[in-house]
């Protein structure tokens, strides 16, 4: 089994296995890795699916967000850097915190609710808090009732 250790096909299960858990062999570790997923949480509201995206350090002119009516989708996507010039910057003795990428696609309404309801793409609206990326995206209000009869066979 020893041997085994040495063979390039082991060499390869772990730089595979190194970079699933984001740490590839060239020291690469899980706070500089290409992309990044925030977590969302996702509020029904009687008019409104409100989106909460935790983007710690990312400022508002460094976020996109898209609605796709195509797929159901709103689409987040930036960069969060790290803040200081480069001198500061190379100061760093620990990074926890996780910079670089990111990119968000959330379904709306999220899978699992029951509720079929059609989403008003052109009010969406979004807004920084402190971290926090807000987005409120309104379901269409009916101003009518659909009655139709239905033939008793």
């Amino acid at each position: 089994m020893h041997a085994f250790n040495h063979h390039p096909f082991a060499d390869t299960i772990r730089d595979y296995i190194s970079q699933v858990n984001g740490r590839a062999r060239s020291g690469q570790t899980e706070t500089n890795r290409e992309s990044i997923v925030p977590p969302v949480d996702i509020f029904n509201t009687e008019n409104a699916y409100v989106l909460h995206v935790a983007l710690p350090g990312c400022s508002k002119e460094d976020v996109g967000v898209h609605w796709d009516a195509d797929k159901g989708e709103v689409k987040v996507a930036g960069v969060i850097y790290r803040p200081g010039d480069e001198t500061f910057v190379q100061g760093l003795v620990t990074g926890e915190r996780r910079i670089g990428m990111f990119e968000r696609n959330v379904k709306v309404p999220p899978t699992g609710v029951d509720e079929k309801e059609d989403i008003d793409g052109f009010n969406i609206t979004a807004k920084m808090e402190n971290g926090l990326l807000v987005i409120t995206i309104p379901k269409v209000e009916k101003e009518w009732t659909e009655v139709r009869k239905v033939d008793i066979e």
